[in-house]
């Protein structure tokens, strides 16, 4: 999940899910080339909502976080790139493309690709991302086929996807997946008997479209403005009928000197084609092996801010910190707001990358013991959680 900018050259970008345009124009100094590498990934935490049961969990645990390797390579104006997961009793493809550059402006990828939608590549600094991410808005990958082009200060990204990203291996109906979508469950599943339901939506036909302009202020300050929309069905495998998908987003990112700012305000809605009497106010979304619910239908707010510099400190080259916060505004009455918050630096030394977060939330799965209801009906009553997060990752 890192989001360092150690590597400059094609292939650790490719890496990152995203080739970056203009990489062909130095072909003398970047040849044809193939290398595969990955990352080894831990965690120590400590959880507000667990540190009761002993002294293990009173100081804390340390866990397998992930192990991923990444396959890159050009071969003329070809772009190859791919990348597997493992995590602890499931894995996934990450992403997996076959691009090809037209000039160093133009290029297009069929595969699993991220989708163009919002802040790129991410809305948040931090490890544990925000609350986009969780709901499929923010590093969604899906199966399709992206067109993208620069002029000038102009960004332009526009994508067709006939699936979402597919479910590989786990134990659950379909979450066995690294992004989030709607994806259905199974009560007679005994990993998703906690959601107490039987959803059988899935993501298809998929159109995006990202539009972004770049104002320039000096050599190292400059400001993007940016537009996105989405659009796609949603096939309900019992009713054998379609329903349907939308979201739209703006947002500003600004780079001044050491500093760099987002904010993302996006609406979304989901209108399933369910079985009569089936409850609408929410889908359920599924990534990591473990599916959860969603408000149908919601605005979200995301607004991050980071400040970073290098230093001379042994191994250490470079400390940056951040802060981000996103909030959920659901539609259906009844239904409790969601709220995450993140406070943390990252550590950079040499292939060694380590994310120090304090992240608190409200009605947010991840933090606290309400996962499957949290983005849903969630709790007016909720407490805010908290963990301390450590996470160290050598890429390699």
């Amino acid at each position: 999940m890192s989001r360092s900018r150690r590597f400059v050259t094609f292939v650790a970008m490719s890496a990152l899910g995203g080739v970056p345009l203009g990489a062909f124009a130095q072909a003398e100094e970047n040849p044809d080339r193939f290398r595969v590498g990955g990352a080894l990934r831990f965690s120590y935490f400590i959880k507000s909502w667990e540190g009761q049961e002993g002294t293990r969990q009173r100081w804390g645990d340390v866990a397998f976080d992930v192990f991923r390797v990444n396959a890159d390579g050009r071969l003329s104006n070809l772009l190859l790139s791919a990348e597997y997961r493992f995590y602890a009793g499931y894995s996934m493809l990450h992403h997996g493309y076959i691009g090809y550059a037209f000039s160093e402006n133009t290029q297009l990828q069929l595969g699993l690709h991220r989708a163009p939608f919002g802040l790129l590549p991410y809305a948040s600094h931090n490890w544990f991302f925000g609350l986009p991410y969780y709901m499929g808005f923010e590093d969604d990958y899906d199966l399709g086929l992206k067109l993208v082009h620069e002029h000038g200060p102009w960004n332009l990204q526009f994508a067709f996807y006939k699936n979402d990203e597919g479910s590989y291996t786990g134990r659950s109906t379909a979450s066995a997946r690294y992004s989030y979508d709607v994806v259905p469950v199974s009560s007679a599943n005994p990993t998703e008997a906690y959601l107490g339901v039987d959803q059988a939506n899935s993501e298809t036909n998929q159109l995006n479209a990202r539009v972004a302009y770049r104002f320039t202020h000096g050599a190292e300050s400059n400001t993007e403005l940016g537009l996105s929309a989405q659009a796609g069905q949603l096939h309900n495998a019992l009713t054998g009928r379609m329903g349907w998908r939308w979201a739209a987003a703006a947002h500003l990112e600004g780079n001044y000197g050491p500093w760099n700012v987002k904010l993302e305000a996006l609406h979304y809605a989901f209108r399933p084609a369910n079985p009569e009497g089936s409850d609408n106010g929410f889908v359920t979304m599924g990534a990591y092996d473990a599916p959860y619910k969603v408000a149908s239908q919601g605005t979200l707010v995301a607004a991050g801010v980071s400040y970073g510099f290098p230093v001379t400190w042994g191994p250490i080259s470079r400390i940056s910190f951040h802060e981000d916060l996103s909030l959920l505004k659901k539609v259906k009455a009844g239904y409790a707001d969601s709220y995450q918050n993140a406070l943390g630096t990252l550590i950079t030394a040499g292939p060694v990358y380590t994310y120090v977060d304090l992240v608190t939330g409200k009605n947010q799965p991840w933090l606290g013991a309400n996962y499957g209801d949290a983005l849903a009906e969630g709790s007016p009553n909720s407490r805010w959680e908290t963990r301390f997060n450590v996470n160290v990752g050598y890429y390699f």
